[in-house]
């Protein structure tokens, strides 16, 4: 009885052309299933870093101008409120700045791939904006005629940005921070999986070399030497593109968004206590509610803000944070004097510091320094998370051609060693 297709398939795995022919479509098969797989891990890394770039990190950026800006707005309108008739002319131009920055970063916002809740927070926003500055321009209307009605616009419309409005902004904020930490900590991650793989594959090709040599008796055979070699670029390339995204992009967060993020949670409750400080003398002895929010808003800042801040700084922010904090701290001690002031019955005077002495001009060292922190580390995430991409932007292709050309040499290098038993 003839053998069987099977039978004679066994029988011709056993013999040397038979084992050639099983090793040739094992290796090609490998090095093209590996650079295939590898270049579809850089392409998906580097879409992830692109939605960092251009849609992630726009939109929480846009998410921090809004929170900003509004709180901003809230603490410039109550410090042209401590002046009675018609507002400071820079202040004003100030407060339509913040207006116009806080309008600009919704439409931004909106403009990016929002998830659901964000979406509907931005919608929200965007239909409170005109209802506060509605508010405010009444209460400008009834200051400049000197009328006491204005503080009730002025505290109702103050009321409605810490109560509503900041809290809907600190909620797209750390719904759109987790969703861009997320991106962060897929793109910065190094393919280890794929490497391994890359380093089997590279062993697989010596050993075959090393089989060929004993059964050949042949030192080396081209063809699998230039597959060692295109693999080994090509695992290379591959590990060193991936570990630069990987340390670019944990640079990006680390000195990027969460320093933005730490700055930013500073700052805005640095705004807080200004328009605080504000309030409590615009109510002219019915402040006290806006005080006891000034000390909640202090402790806060002394408990852990301020320190989060500090470790959060780098060697670009770090003197900027530091100006912040010291300038705080003498805010604080002026503020005891101004109340000391006010509570004293000397409420010029203590207008006259919150206006024009040390109260506010520390407070504006604050807002600047921590300011100008935000905008440092702001450029340093997009720096970085830029580089992180720039360093996978030919590896696909690279990759790809490489084990292309690592399957086309084994079959050159095995191909004639098993014509050869014909």
């Amino acid at each position: 009885m003839p053998p069987s297709g099977v039978q004679k398939a066994i029988t011709f795995s056993r013999r040397a052309p038979g084992q050639l022919t099983v090793l040739l479509v094992v290796l090609v098969l490998v090095c093209l299933a590996t650079g295939l797989a590898a270049a579809l891990d850089v392409q998906r890394n580097r879409a992830v870093l692109t939605e960092v770039i251009e849609g992630g990190g726009r939109v929480t950026n846009a998410a921090v101008e809004i929170y900003q800006s509004l709180s901003e707005a809230n603490a410039t309108v109550a410090s042209a409120f401590l002046v009675s008739g018609v507002e400071p002319a820079p202040l004003r131009e100030r407060y339509q700045t913040n207006i116009t920055e806080a309008a600009a970063a919704l439409t931004t916002a909106a403009a990016g791939s929002l998830t659901g809740e964000s979406a509907a927070i931005v919608t929200e926003l965007a239909a409170y904006l005109p209802m506060y500055t509605g508010l405010v321009e009444r209460a400008r209307a009834y200051n400049r005629q000197g009328q006491p009605l204005g503080v009730s616009y002025i505290q109702e419309a103050s009321h409605l940005v810490q109560a509503t409005m900041l809290r809907l902004a600190q909620r797209l904020y750390m719904a759109e921070t987790t969703r861009l930490e997320e991106a962060q900590n897929q793109a910065g991650v190094v393919g280890w999986t794929l490497l391994v793989v890359g380093v089997l594959v590279l062993g697989g090709l010596v050993a075959v070399q090393i089989y060929l040599t004993r059964t050949t008796r042949r030192v080396l055979n081209a063809g699998l030497l230039v597959a060692t070699l295109a693999a080994l670029a090509a695992v290379s390339w591959y590990a060193i593109a991936t570990a630069k995204a990987a340390d670019h992009s944990v640079t990006s967060r680390q000195q990027g968004s969460a320093a933005v993020k730490a700055f930013a949670e500073a700052r805005i409750k640095v705004l807080e206590a200004r328009s605080d400080e504000a309030l409590t003398l615009v109510a002219r002895g019915n402040g006290r509610s806006y005080e006891e929010h000034f000390v909640l808003v202090r402790n806060e800042l002394n408990g852990g803000l301020l320190a989060n801040a500090k470790a959060a700084a780098s060697a670009d922010t770090v003197v900027l944070v530091d100006n912040a904090i010291n300038a705080w701290h003498g805010w604080v001690d002026s503020h005891r004097e101004l109340r000391s002031q006010d509570d004293s019955g000397d409420y010029d005077k203590a207008i006259e510091m919150a206006t024009n002495g040390a109260p506010g001009e520390l407070y504006g060292t604050v807002d600047r320094e921590l300011g100008t922190a935000i905008a440092r580390a702001a450029d340093k995430f997009h720096d970085e998370a830029v580089s992180a991409r720039g360093a996978l932007s030919t590896a696909d292709i690279g990759i790809a051609v490489l084990f292309v050309l690592a399957a086309l040499a084994v079959w050159f290098g095995l191909a004639p060693r098993i014509r050869e038993y014909r």
